[in-house]
């Protein structure tokens, strides 16, 4: 599959430059490059580079298929977007935009020139359970394993935020953090309420981050997934192509005093490392994020498409972090932590939740250490 990763990178230099050639296709399986565009969430990039270019008839429907469930999806995406934003409004709560059909018209000036799964929104704590009970009035389901029905239990949620499904049928993550306690992240110590912006979306004006915030959370977001897509490589360059207004200084600042700077460097050195976007001279120099790209690299051009194994992700997220304060607040809430995974196991009231947490370790040491010593001596 390495012949298809390296064209499919190639590809989309040449979507973000139509400058930059493409290689010979020759030897393409070109079945496998569109379901790797789609494990990228590159499938609109790459229809747009390869518009051009003579494809076998069957691969040319197949793309131009897979393109337009990709817009028709992101239209679907929009449509709830403005929906829920505007209820959301008429009760007099405030929500941030996050990602989405948003960041894809920021970036790419279309709503649905990027692919995107879920609307994440950003909700204050205290309007979590008006929320909810909001949704619920509204057709809306909750989505998340529950560890008992309560109150309280919406804002245990380890990643800190509560998934609903809506009548439309798109996901919508609401988040009272932009990223997990657990993981540390340039907005530790930044209050993005204070300064958000808008853009218009179906005849409305709806709150979203910052430019230099988005990146922010595009580089650190990416970088607690151990950067497994293209796609989110894809938006950090086209990031650093167009956002000629963007405030360098305090990006690098946030991240410095939040001793985060590796994530964002280590985003930023991919974007430029294979799709050759340019690299802003505030960015200082870091040999440990310089090979964190390169294992990153490696692994894209190899044509990849599964997620990091846990033990692999915990590594590379231990190399990012910068300090051993952030290194052991990952690992203890990372692994000790409970889960939707340890509520589905058990059901324990919450006068008991504390029980949770010996619980979680002694599942993860069965499911990676036990289990896994019983099939490699059982070979």
């Amino acid at each position: 599959m390495r012949a298809e990763a390296e064209f499919l990178v190639a590809a989309l230099r040449h979507f973000l430059d139509p400058k930059s050639t493409l290689p010979d296709a020759g030897k393409i399986r070109w079945n496998t490059l569109l379901d790797l565009a789609k494990a990228h969430a590159v499938t609109p990039m790459l229809y747009a580079a390869l518009r051009e270019v003579p494809l076998p008839d069957d691969i040319a429907a197949e793309l131009r298929a897979r393109f337009q469930n990709s817009v028709q999806w992101s239209l679907t995406q929009s449509a709830e977007l403005a929906r829920l934003t505007a209820l959301l409004e008429e009760n007099d709560i405030t929500s941030i935009s996050l990602k989405g059909p948003l960041l894809s018209r920021y970036l790419y000036g279309e709503l649905g020139a990027r692919s995107s799964g879920d609307i994440d929104l950003l909700v204050k704590p205290g309007d979590l359970l008006r929320i909810r009970d909001l949704l619920l009035s509204r057709g809306y389901r909750v989505a998340n394993t529950l560890h008992w029905n309560s109150d309280s239990a919406y804002l245990r949620s380890r990643e800190s935020e509560i998934s609903f499904g809506s009548p439309s049928g798109v996901s919508i993550d609401v988040h009272w953090r932009i990223l997990p306690r657990y993981f540390p992240s340039p907005f530790d110590e930044l209050d993005v309420w204070r300064e958000p912006k808008t853009m218009a979306l179906a005849g409305r004006q709806v709150l979203t981050l910052a430019p230099e915030h988005l990146l922010l959370l595009i580089c650190s977001h990416s970088a607690k997934h151990g950067f497994e897509r293209l796609g989110w490589i894809c938006d950090i360059a086209r990031f650093l192509i167009v956002s000629e207004n963007l405030v360098w200084p305090a990006a690098v600042a946030q991240a410095r005093r939040t001793h985060t700077l590796r994530q964002f460097s280590t985003g930023i050195r991919l974007a430029a490392d294979l799709l050759r976007a340019p690299v802003p001279e505030v960015l200082p120099e870091d040999h440990a994020a310089t090979h964190l790209a390169d294992v990153v690299k490696d692994r894209f051009l190899s044509g990849v498409t599964e997620p990091l194994p846990a033990g692999e992700l915990t590594r590379f997220c231990l190399g990012l972090l910068e300090t051993r304060q952030h290194r052991l607040r990952y690992l203890t809430g990372h692994y000790l932590t409970p889960s939707e995974a340890e509520y589905k196991v058990l059901h324990l009231p919450p006068s008991m939740y504390f029980l949770y947490y010996p619980f979680r370790p002694a599942r993860l040491l069965t499911k990676h250490v036990l289990r896994g010593s019983t099939i490699e001596h059982s070979h």
